[in-house]
């Protein structure tokens, strides 16, 4: 019988920040929405400054090939100006308020835990992973760090670059032939949507020895289900609540 090779360790592995917190993580969904702009750096201490373990934010290339943090691959949503963020500079957008990633994860404290999403829907390498990991490694940040896409090739790109970088499948309702698809190059992580979680389906990810975040906790009802899964973490626009039903009052 051919034995597959065992996976490295993972740089940052959520079921051990789990184990010593006591309690899934909890990532601010692109910061702290609703109160601030989404995928700030202000948004993001907000989201730390109530109380999460960390943030979820997005990131593609700038014109400049830079990595820069926003979801849209429009600006207007969130500038104000037209245009597409694939075609203006990485200096053009700090001027807008888009931050470079390299900004994030120098202005954020190094406790914080990072969950990039990789926003490339294309099979062909465009280089994102490659400038992301580079600049994850030059700030020494692969312990604080989880990548997450919802395209399985990207997460493969990021598995050669680094075997122990944690990839996480993302999935939402009606994208799962992206996780079959993705179950081919074994993640070592899924990212499923809130609504599509199942006992079946977490004992497989379980058995299969994924760990499992997700997203699409937004209400304190979703936030009540979502912490009684069996979840190493929670990405949520309402971190403050999460935490709060977490941990329990303060005292």
């Amino acid at each position: 019988m051919v034995r597959r090779a065992s996976r490295p360790a993972l740089h940052c592995d959520p079921a051990r920040l789990r184990a010593e917190r006591g309690r899934p993580l909890i990532l601010g969904h692109r910061g702290l929405p609703g109160a601030l702009v989404e995928n700030r750096v202000e948004g993001f201490l907000a989201a730390l400054a109530a109380g999460a373990d960390g943030v979820e934010l997005d990131v593609q290339l700038a014109a400049d090939g830079v990595p820069v943090v926003i979801h849209d691959s429009g600006l207007e949503r969130t500038t104000g100006q037209p245009g597409r963020v694939a075609d203006v500079g990485s200096g053009e957008l700090a001027r807008l308020g888009v931050p470079r990633l390299e900004t994030v994860l120098d202005v954020l404290p190094t406790e914080a835990v990072l969950n990039v999403e990789i926003k490339d829907f294309t099979p062909r390498d465009r280089g994102l992973e490659r400038s992301v990991v580079a600049l994850v490694k030059v700030r020494k940040a692969e312990g604080r760090v989880l990548f997450s896409s919802f395209n399985p090739l990207a997460l493969a790109r990021l598995r050669r670059l680094d075997p122990a970088l944690y990839a996480a499948q993302l999935t939402a309702p009606g994208y799962l032939r992206a996780l079959r698809l993705g179950y081919l190059r074994r993640p070592n992580a899924v990212h499923p949507h809130l609504s599509e979680l199942t006992p079946a389906r977490l004992a497989a990810w379980r058995r299969r020895g994924r760990r499992v975040i997700a997203w699409g906790a937004d209400t304190e009802k979703g936030l009540a289900e979502a912490l009684a899964w069996d979840l190493d973490g929670i990405i949520t626009d309402r971190p403050a609540e999460a935490v709060r039903l977490a941990v329990g009052p303060p005292g």
